[in-house]
């Protein structure tokens, strides 16, 4: 029953003897053969004591990954496991769902054109889908694209309402990519089925449709919901946080924003929950993400969750609000004349180009180790859409550069691009009570 992870633990121990790791530290790396076969949820009984032993190294595996790099790297040459180190450590939300077994194993696979396309394991709640897959090929495939992703439950599409991400990052083996695709619905779901599809279109040389159908087990955890309508005010800017819910995979905030405003909020950069003792418990990873963008006068924040967590007290806190005058928050510009006509009048940036469909800016990075996306869209003279299909951001700590072309069928002079992201801060900061 074991001899797969029996296999892949004498591996993966001669691996760790190679690494100068301190002795306990290997030897907690090795137990991660018996979590794996934990998390496969085996239909054997088995004895509490056991259980007790299993959920001690889950808690000590997760522990050392996050304060030993060197433990960490000796982890993450495990097969199967780099995934977990990289989240595990920058994530406490994944953290809590691996530890309260919300993670769920599938393990079902399908083989097309010389690639093997593995569905490890999933995370699904109310607001969307996390499927941590394997591919594997007999040749190359670093240079493959994704045609096309989809999950189905009873036939209906996931993605329709959603938004859908995935990567496949830098591997260290060229035939073998372990990644995640992750959903995020617009609107809560709930499920009547646990039975869905996975659709996954590979360009690589030729074009390969993978279908693989497959059934969750674990109950869809629901939403804890805080009702708070609480109107605070930042520099003269009122905004009311009407709800905060809790779910496994995400924290969602929805805040309203007085019309009378006289600026145009942008990014939080700094919103999180803490507990009563001051710990951050959830925050935003990698800039502000959500639905509802600058001008919704309603938008819904995501954070970091830790749902499975139960503090005596909350606290939702933010300050750093990125903030510009409606005045001028925006680029007008007129790309036959290769112009800016209107710009922010305090310089905090400078368009240092424009092209017949381009525009590049410098400024002082706004958030250290993240890059933020500057623009979404612009409107044309007639009020139609004016997509922006490319945007590069290059730079150091001292000086960041951004560069932006816009779709040419769109442009009718001159052509308004309002920023989503810019290095001007309200003053003051704002901390509400959850529970």
């Amino acid at each position: 029953m074991y001899e797969k992870e029996e296999e892949m633990l004498n591996e993966s121990k001669k691996q760790l003897e190679q690494i100068e790791v301190p002795e306990l530290q290997i030897d907690e790396a090795i137990q991660q053969g018996m979590l794996k076969a934990k998390r496969k949820r085996r239909k054997h009984k088995k004895t509490l004591w056991t259980i007790s032993v299993a959920a001690i190294l889950m808690l000590s595996f997760i522990t050392s990954i996050q304060v030993s790099p060197a433990f960490a790297n000796a982890v993450a040459s495990i097969p199967g496991m780099e995934r977990f180190v990289d989240l595990i450590q920058f994530d406490k939300g994944l953290e809590a769902i691996i530890e309260n077994d919300y993670y769920e194993s599938v393990g079902v696979n399908q083989v097309k054109d010389n690639m093997t396309l593995t569905i490890d394991g999933v995370i699904l709640d109310e607001t969307g889908m996390e499927i941590f897959y394997t591919l594997e090929a007999k040749s190359n495939i670093e240079k493959i694209k994704f045609e096309n992703v989809d999950v189905l439950n009873d036939g209906n599409s996931l993605s329709d309402n959603a938004s859908t991400s995935y990567g496949y990052a830098h591997q260290e083996k060229t035939n073998r990519i372990e990644e995640k695709i992750s959903f995020t619905f617009q609107e809560t779901k709930q499920f009547t089925s646990k039975q869905f599809e996975l659709i996954l279109q590979i360009e690589n040389d030729k074009q390969t449709t993978f279908k693989i159908p497959f059934t969750l087990k674990n109950k869809i955890q629901q939403g804890k919901i805080y009702t708070l309508n609480r109107e605070v005010e930042m520099d003269g800017q009122k905004m009311v946080v009407k709800n905060i819910i809790l779910y496994p995979l995400r924290v969602a905030v929805k805040i309203a924003f007085d019309g009378q405003n006289d600026m145009e909020i942008l990014q939080f950069e700094d919103m999180r929950i803490e507990d009563e003792n001051g710990e951050v418990w959830s925050s935003i990873q990698n800039g502000t993400s959500g639905f509802g963008g600058v001008g919704n006068k309603e938008r819904t924040y995501f954070l970091q969750s830790n749902y499975f967590k139960q503090p005596k007290e909350l606290y939702l806190k933010f300050d750093k609000v990125q903030a510009l005058s409606k005045e001028e928050s925006y680029l007008l510009v007129d790309f036959s004349k290769k112009e800016i006509l209107k710009q922010p009048s305090d310089r905090k940036m400078e368009v240092i180009d424009v092209g017949s469909n381009s525009i590049e800016l410098k400024y002082h990075p706004l958030r250290k180790n993240h890059m933020y996306s500057l623009f979404s869209q612009g409107e044309n003279a007639k009020g139609e859409v004016v997509d922006i299909p490319t945007e590069s951001n290059w730079g150091d700590e001292e000086e960041q550069h951004t560069k932006i072309t816009v779709d040419t069928k769109d442009i009718i002079n001159p052509v308004k691009i309002d920023f989503v992201a810019y290095p001007n801060y309200l003053d003051g900061s704002i901390s509400i009570q959850i529970k």
